[in-house]
C-alpha cells in the first residue's frame, strides 16, 4: 500500500473535481514536507484514490508560484509564513489519479 499524502479536509472535494475534470491537480508543500514527495511515486489520498506525483518544482518566493494571481491573500500569507518568511523554499507539486 502506498504511503499517505494529506490535504486539508475542506479541499477534498475541489481536488477530486480537478482530478475528474483535468486528470491532474496541484498542491503546495512547505516546511517539514519539503522533499517528502517524489516524482513517479504513488501516494494514497485521504478519500482512497491513488495519486502519482508527476512534477515537483521548488520556489523561494511566493510571487513566483504558478497561479499566484488565482490565490487569495490568506493562501499567499499561509505559504509565505512557512517558507519565504522563514528563509525556506516551498514545493509546487503536480499529481494525477492513477491505478496500482
Amino acid at each position: 500500500m502506498p504511503e499517505k499524502i494529506s490535504f486539508p479536509e475542506h479541499e477534498y472535494e475541489s481536488i477530486q473535481n480537478y482530478l475528474d475534470k483535468l486528470g491532474y491537480c496541484y498542491t503546495t508543500r512547505v516546511y517539514k514536507e519539503i522533499g517528502k514527495y517524489k516524482v513517479g511515486e504513488l501516494y494514497t489520498a485521504p478519500w482512497g484514490d491513488v495519486l502519482k506525483i508527476e512534477e515537483v518544482k521548488t520556489y523561494r518566493k511566493v510571487s513566483e508560484r504558478p497561479f499566484y494571481d488565482e490565490m487569495n491573500d490568506d493562501e499567499k500569507a499561509e505559504i509565505c509564513k512557512y517558507s519565504e518568511d522563514m528563509g525556506l523554499p516551498f514545493e509546487f507539486i503536480k499529481f494525477s489519479k492513477t491505478t496500482m
